[in-house]
């Protein structure tokens, strides 16, 4: 499966990424946005700062699928949607989900973000995923990606 991702266009990663987005966002627990305080406890939760290289739109939907991809019933909707790219076309992409929320979405799979009163996050994985290296990159990306 690590194949087919990596060989998905910028465009393709970043749909079919979208779709599993839009899907989960309905059972995944309140929204999460995107803050400095948020990075700095992706950070420092995860052991890591940004990658030294500027992370594309793609690449950063690719390393999200990859995460994606170790659950058994989305690796299975993944593959069917590499498949057919064609088919992505169907969807209703004026309702997009922006890439930082999907990728919050994803991350929010595997760890339960808090907001304390004093406004701090806190983070706890709950979810591990086969590959800690895997999750532990998508942060990284996420990092370099929106600053």
């Amino acid at each position: 499966m690590p194949d087919i991702i990596q060989k998905l266009d910028d465009v393709t990663a970043q749909r079919i990424l979208g779709v599993i987005a839009r899907s989960r966002t309905a059972i995944v627990p309140g929204k999460v946005d995107w803050t400095s305080d948020l990075r700095q406890a992706l950070a420092s939760e995860f052991d890591t700062g940004p990658a030294t290289i500027p992370v594309s739109d793609g690449e950063l939907a690719r390393e999200a699928l990859l995460v994606l991809a170790e659950d058994p019933d989305t690796h299975n909707a993944i593959e069917t949607m590499a498949s057919q790219p064609q088919s992505l076309q169907k969807f209703d992409f004026g309702a997009s989900i922006a890439l930082t929320a999907a990728v919050l979405v994803v991350l929010q799979t595997h760890v339960k973000f808090d907001r304390g009163a004093n406004g701090k996050w806190s983070l706890q994985v709950e979810k591990k995923p086969t590959s800690d290296a895997l999750l532990k990159g998508l942060v990284q990306k996420l990092i370099s990606y929106a600053k």
